[in-house]
């Protein structure tokens, strides 16, 4: 099985941009600011360098392939895990409670997907591939709704995000629907129009092409917006909110137990049969 020319040449300019975002973010310091996202960064462009020294030396379909492919792609979406959660850092750094909530939630979420997509592909034949897809796909979902959350609790309680962790909280979001859609259409294209055996090969091959590409391609866009970002002058971090003293909340407090209790009042009554 070979690549298509469309497949090498998308290829092609994702890793050229993946290289330019990346030596952008050093050359504005954002390991300092956002150090999971320049080590991410990093690993993009390194993993090009590690499959196309493998492809020429193994082939594309070689076996050596299929497990430095699955196994970047496994250490790729751990680093988008750390993306997402770095940016819930800096949204909620100064409210410590609601982080300490936060990081223990999305570290259990994590830990159940995980250990779901283990048990999945534990029977499998091929259990790398049915592993990283599975896991692909359960943390591709929680990572869009987290994203969503994020943006909107930011702007809801005015804890926006800067432009430039709002534009890769974006390309985030873009990247993990791409990557959950293209995989269930696969998925359902598989078991519901294979071919007889006869047709197999040609079948997969085209169809795997035309994957590769539906999922490379908005990925290439998102670098190509994170790059022109980088490329201009990157804005100061948005200071921290300032808090009001413990005396303020103490005399707020009844008043928010009370519209609690009355908000409360009002489902009970909604949701009453």
């Amino acid at each position: 099985m070979h690549l298509s020319h469309l497949n090498y040449a998308i290829w092609i300019v994702g890793e050229l941009l993946a290289f330019l975002v990346c030596a952008l973010a050093y050359r504005r310091r954002l390991y300092r600011r956002l150090p999971f996202f320049t080590a991410y960064m990093t690993a993009l462009a390194a993993e090009s360098v590690v499959l196309w020294t493998v492809y020429r030396a193994f082939g594309y379909g070689s076996w050596a392939a299929y497990d430095v492919a699955w196994t970047s792609n496994a250490i790729l979406l751990t680093g988008r895990g750390l993306i997402i959660g770095e940016l819930c850092f800096r949204l909620l750094r100064e409210y410590r409670g609601i982080w300490a909530l936060a990081w223990r939630i999305l570290l259990a979420v994590s830990s159940l997907f995980v250990l779901n997509a283990a048990i999945e592909s534990i029977s499998q034949p091929y259990w790398l591939d049915t592993f990283v897809l599975t896991l692909d796909r359960d943390l591709e979902l929680a990572a869009a709704g987290v994203l969503i959350a994020l943006l909107l609790i930011g702007r809801y309680y005015q804890l926006d995000l800067d432009p430039l962790e709002r534009r890769i909280a974006a390309g985030l979001f873009v990247w993990s629907i791409t990557i959950v859609i293209t995989n269930a259409v696969m998925v359902h294209a598989v078991a519901t129009h294979l071919p007889g055996w006869n047709g197999y090969h040609a079948w997969i091959q085209q169809t795997q092409s035309l994957w590769t590409a539906a999922r490379i391609l908005p990925s290439v866009s998102v670098l190509g917006v994170w790059a022109v970002t980088l490329a201009q002058p990157v804005p100061a971090a948005r200071p921290a909110p300032v808090l009001l003293p413990a005396s303020a909340y103490r005399e707020l407090s009844p008043a928010v137990n009370m519209g609690l209790r009355a908000f409360n009042a009002r489902l009970l009554e909604f949701l009453k049969p």
